[in-house]
């Protein structure tokens, strides 16, 4: 299923009773369709008219099995099993999607909006911070998502008092807690960096370069220039030159010949990194408003198909965890440079649909869910 389709339509019904084949497959195209918009999903942001549409089609395709199995044998009990099961699955779901958003205020549904988008921000902290030494994180990419976190939290303010749901509350809570969280961690990682002797210092800065470098080659220079975002570029060289100011400020004598050369390397690449700023800047400057939102939905949907072309539902291996966390990182730069698109209150809506731009919010919710399942797995063997 492509991010441009919706909901996955079974093929038409045949005037001859149908393989069982050919109604697994519809099943299975209706449950990928709900496994991407509803499944682990907050209930109070999910299309209920939609997901009424998804069981009607499953309903059909239940209804074409059972007159396939009273006039021909086969594994039909099976089938007629699974499609049951995930019928009260999906109507379950239903009900509960209805209750909640019965129970629901206008500010509920804002506030749920704003705080699913700071699980995105949170997503990205677990997959470049939990787990690593503060020492040699980077800086510059914390400070971005602090300002995103604080935008969320900032708009979130004025909906807090008055909000009908208890979850949606502890939601708004929670925000307003990890924009303290992330104030807090700057401070101890800009300490972290500071502390020891110039030797530790400097091998900790040294680190970092090659870190940044990896980095900048996964998530800049293996993207295409007209769909990487600017403001991601420019973190990078505000990251390299804070390191390298870094390196000069404790540079000594006595230092070993590692950190010259460092240093050299740390001027170097930021001399390369602000050609490809300008080059990128330059791509875009020739790019129409529609032709950039297009190269960026060819790039989803490219993501999206890799994704899809190996993860079957289920997780076959804590060894795809890099995999996973780098296909999360593609898709959330897409997503949320669509999502400024959208956002523009003039040419937005004609730029970039809505429902195609939910269709890659979820994706991105699946494939982040997928990764933090193979972190735990990998963390638990």
């Amino acid at each position: 299923m492509g991010l441009a389709m919706t909901v996955a339509q079974p093929d038409s019904p045949q005037p001859q009773l149908e393989p069982i084949a050919a109604l697994a497959r519809d099943a299975n195209r209706l449950h990928e369709a709900y496994q991407l918009r509803y499944s682990g999903h907050v209930r109070l942001t999910r299309d209920l008219a939609g997901l009424d549409r998804l069981i009607a089609d499953l309903r059909d395709v239940q209804d074409r099995a059972e007159r396939a199995a009273a006039s021909s044998e086969g594994r039909w009990p099976a089938l007629l099993g699974i499609l049951a099961r995930r019928l009260e699955e999906y109507e379950v779901e239903r009900g509960a999607v209805a209750q909640i958003q019965a129970a629901a205020s206008r500010n509920d549904r804002h506030a749920s909006a704003l705080t699913s988008r700071a699980r995105l921000v949170l997503h990205r902290y677990v997959r470049h911070f939990a787990g690593h030494s503060r020492r040699d994180r980077d800086l510059e990419r914390l400070r971005e998502m602090a300002a995103d976190l604080q935008q969320l939290a900032d708009a979130l303010h004025p909906l807090a008092q008055h909000i009908h749901l208890r979850t949606v509350a502890e939601e708004i809570g929670g925000v307003l807690g990890f924009v303290a969280f992330f104030r807090a961690e700057f401070a101890e990682i800009s300490e972290a960096r500071r502390s020891g002797g110039v030797a530790m210092q400097s091998a900790v800065l040294l680190q970092l370069v090659e870190r940044l470098h990896g980095d900048w080659q996964r998530e800049v220079t293996s993207q295409p220039p007209e769909t990487r975002r600017i403001a991601l570029v420019q973190r990078y060289l505000d990251a390299m030159d804070g390191v390298l100011e870094g390196l000069a400020t404790v540079n000594h004598a006595n230092l070993p010949d590692e950190h010259q050369a460092g240093l050299n390397q740390a001027s170097q690449l930021l001399a390369v990194w602000r050609a490809e700023h300008a080059s990128t800047v330059a791509v875009h400057g020739q790019l129409t408003p529609p032709e950039r939102a297009e190269a960026l939905w060819q790039r989803a949907d490219a993501l999206w198909q890799v994704f899809r072309g190996r993860w079957t539902g289920e997780l076959q291996h804590p060894s795809e965890v890099p995999w996973l966390a780098e296909i999360a990182d593609c898709l959330d730069e897409i997503e949320r440079q669509l999502f400024v698109i959208a956002s523009d209150p003039l040419a937005g809506a004609a730029l970039v649909d809505a429902d195609r731009l939910a269709r890659l919010t979820d994706a991105l919710v699946l494939v982040e869910r997928t990764c933090d399942a193979a972190t735990a797995a990998q963390q638990a063997g």
